[in-house]
């Protein structure tokens, strides 16, 4: 090989590794796009593609695909718009993305788990209790009622306790630790509990450690230990934060929501009343982090709430503490006291994305890190994927938390 040939093979290799990394950043764009402007579809279309459960199922508020890969694997979802670019169609027994009349290529939906469709022994399925994700972990959201309303002071974006009122979709209001460690098992032993993360709505303090503790401990009459996620309110006495470590939960998640304290404060009055307000909820995760260490400890911002450099400011002040601080994208909800707003737009949420994803870079966060507290880290995570160079060809191969037996 002449010696023009060698220097110009690694420089070609390095072109093309660059322009499949661009490819797939914009493909994260256009996951924000769609978010944005949302996507027309038939259903009845769709149907005929895939099992209707799995095409409309999840945690969205309205009619929805509950989630799909874009054609180089970046995940993307979006609401059902009737003025739009973006379209889905049925073809040759593919459901292929259009903007306007352009087609941008086949997708590939998100299909459940089998165990999700198996049963308790006291008669509900595993989806009832659990989400099986895409990642091989289980979400479990014990409540689907928050205690704020009550009070009068819900998250003014939030629609937890509108959703609760879905009987269909949410049929277990309380899911008691036996319900949870049984469906745990199940998922488990079909091979696909291999993260465990747990949240719900605002509830007393000793109340939400009691249960963490009692699911743990049901967890625990069967397995030696489980790799999870406790995601809780600010408790009054930092001291208790060891007793989640010690129960066996990896990790913590304590969500801010909000950097600006002032914004914080008119955003969530329920969490500015209760906990000792933004300067408390910063302190426990400052002290989460000597618990339980660096890239163990986690938060969410919700983007769009605040101005973005603000939001940034949040996320580079935590990340510099070993705190990984997630966002994710403000939507303004049915019954909320926002129903009506907008989010900014796709190029908002992106630059945001772009830059928060630096600092998680800058910081050393590891992609099992990114992915292993919040719900709203998936995305920034597959980001964080693709600039740390993880794929392969121009393709993002599907990322699973590693097995814990």
């Amino acid at each position: 090989m002449a010696t023009t040939e060698i220097l110009e093979a690694p420089h070609a290799a390095a072109t093309d590794k660059e322009n499949a990394k661009q490819t797939l950043l914009d493909e994260a764009r256009l996951s924000l796009d769609l978010n944005e402007h949302g996507i027309f579809f038939n259903a009845e279309e769709l149907v005929k593609l895939q099992d209707p459960i799995e095409l409309v199922s999840g945690f969205g508020w309205g009619r929805g695909l509950s989630g799909f890969k874009l054609p180089h694997g970046v995940n993307a979802h979006g609401q059902f718009a009737k003025y739009t670019p973006y379209s889905l169609k049925a073809e040759d027994g593919e459901a292929v993305l259009y903007k306007d009349s352009e087609r941008i290529g086949a997708v590939e939906f998100n299909r459940h788990h089998p165990a999700s469709e198996q049963r308790l022994s006291t008669g509900e399925k595993v989806r009832d209790i659990v989400n099986v994700t895409q990642f091989g972990g289980l979400h479990v959201m014990y409540s689907n009622e928050c205690s704020l309303k009550d009070l009068g002071e819900d998250c003014l974006y939030c629609a937890f306790n509108e959703r609760a009122k879905d009987g269909e979709r949410y049929k277990v209001l309380l899911k008691t630790p036996k319900q949870v460690a049984e469906a745990y098992d199940i998922a488990r032993q079909a091979g696909t509990a291999n993260h465990f993360r747990i949240t719900g709505g605002f509830v007393p303090e000793r109340r939400e450690l009691e249960y963490y503790l009692d699911v743990a401990d049901a967890i625990h009459d069967k397995y030696d230990s489980f790799y999870g996620c406790a995601v809780i309110g600010a408790p009054a006495d930092l001291n208790v934060l060891p007793k989640y470590k010690e129960a066996g939960y990896s990790t913590v998640s304590t969500n801010i929501e909000v950097w600006d304290k002032n914004i914080f404060a008119a955003m969530c009055p329920g969490k500015e009343k209760r906990n000792g307000g933004w300067q408390h909820w910063v302190d426990t995760l400052l002290a989460s982090v000597e618990v339980f260490g660096r890239g163990n400890v986690h938060s969410t911002i919700v983007g769009g709430l605040e101005p973005v450099e603000s939001t940034l400011a949040g996320i580079e002040f935590l990340a510099s503490r070993g705190v990984v601080c997630h966002f994710s994208s403000f939507r303004p909800e049915k019954g909320t006291p926002l129903a009506g707003y907008r989010s900014p737009e796709a190029s908002w949420h992106w630059d945001l994305m772009d830059r928060a994803t630096d600092i998680y870079q800058r910081h050393g966060f590891t992609t099992l890190q990114m992915h292993n507290g919040n719900a709203a880290g998936p995305h920034s995570a597959q980001v964080h994927q693709i600039k740390s160079g993880e794929f392969v060809g121009d393709k993002l191969l599907p990322w699973k938390f590693p097995a814990i037996d």
